[in-house]
């Protein structure tokens, strides 16, 4: 035989398969491609800013909670704990963390309360950079006032100027002593 082979019909209905194959792997692959955009642009949650009437509370120093349910968690820092206690320069005891809690409802009183998420957490909750009438990022004027530190970790330092000036200035939690609010939570677990 030469170079210039008939194929058979067996070997061509091979090939159109192979081909026909192939093709529809690829359409295939088109498909979950278009349907993950379409999916990422229609069915992503992206929650609405609050409206000016919004009922916004703070459940922490760290937490917001909208009237919907939906819970924020300010980006970048690090509240005390509800029932976190700190220690005042003199030795004595106060409720660091109803003081955050009571300077971020003060932060968020002027309302028009607008949050940006970054990420969820593990609870579900929004992580958000949020501000309120008059406060620009609430996450920084709680560090900047001492009722927050600076997280750290994965999100950088966004706010370690604030913090070193809160503590030289020995604002909140800053005027004592208090523990981390991380090593409070792993000593108190939730139950």
């Amino acid at each position: 035989m030469t170079g210039t082979e008939k194929k058979t019909p067996a070997t061509e209905a091979q090939t159109s398969r192979a081909l026909a194959q192939m093709l529809g792997k690829f359409a295939a692959l088109v498909l979950l491609l278009i349907l993950a955009l379409l999916i990422e642009r229609y069915c992503s949650f992206k929650p609405e800013p609050f409206g000016s009437d919004a009922k916004i509370v703070s459940i922490d120093g760290d937490t917001l909670r909208a009237g919907d349910g939906s819970e924020y968690r300010l980006f970048g820092v690090d509240a005390p704990e509800l029932h976190q206690t700190c220690k005042e320069a003199n030795g004595k005891s106060w409720a660091c963390g109803r003081a955050a809690k009571a300077k971020l409802t003060t932060l968020i009183k002027g309302g028009k309360v607008q949050c940006e998420e970054r990420a969820k957490d593990r609870y579900g909750r929004s992580i958000a950079v949020c501000s309120a009438e008059g406060v620009p990022d609430l996450g920084q004027a709680l560090v900047a006032q001492g009722y927050a530190i600076d997280l750290g970790g994965a999100t950088g330092n966004p706010y370690k100027d604030e913090e070193a000036e809160a503590k030289a200035a020995k604002r909140g939690i800053w005027r004592g002593t208090f523990e981390r609010p991380s090593d409070w939570r792993q000593a108190h677990p939730r139950l």
